[in-house]
This record gives C-alpha cells, structure tokens and sequence, in this order.
C-alpha cells in the first residue's frame, strides 16, 4: 500500500513540469521589479479612480468614502470620549 496512485504520480509530475520554471522565474531580479512597477502603477491607479470618483461624488452633492472614513473615526473618538466620561461619572456616583 506504499505505493502511491497512478494519478497522483501524474499530478506530482505535472506540478514539477510546470512549478519548477516557474519557480525558478520569480526568483529573479527581473520578477521582483516588474511586481514593483506592477504595483507601483496599480495604486497610482486607484487613486486616479477614487479621486474622480470623489469629485463626481462632490459634484452630486453626495459624500465619498472618504467623507464617511472621517465620520466614522469621528464617531468612534465621540463614543471613546462618552464612555470615558459616563465612567467618570459612575465614579462620583460612587
């Protein structure tokens, strides 16, 4: 029973047939730039996208998402400073 399946001998060769190359390719200089100048126009991207999508917003009256990040920090320091002082008021109480 040691012996392993027909099919799993085809599938660790077939694995080994393909992940070698590839392996042996992002491991080189050449890969890792290409992945920072992947991810470098990437975010630039993004915040093209969201700085138009912000203005169309703004043009419409209507908030972004980054209208409503700053609120929702906003809120979450309001709440902190509530809980704080409704514990500094339980201690007086007591």
């Amino acid at each position: 029973m040691s012996a392993k399946p027909l099919w799993l001998r085809a599938v660790h060769r077939l694995e080994r047939a393909v992940g070698e190359p590839v392996e042996a390719v992002v491991r080189t200089e050449a890969y890792f730039d290409l992945m920072t100048k992947v991810t470098r126009t990437t975010k630039g991207v993004k915040r093209k996208a969201t700085g138009v999508s912000t203005r169309a917003l703004h043009l419409a009256n209507l908030p972004a998402g980054t209208d409503l990040q700053r609120m929702r920090e906003q809120l979450a320091r309001m709440e902190r400073r509530l809980n704080h002082l409704s514990e500094n008021v339980e201690e007086r109480d007591d």
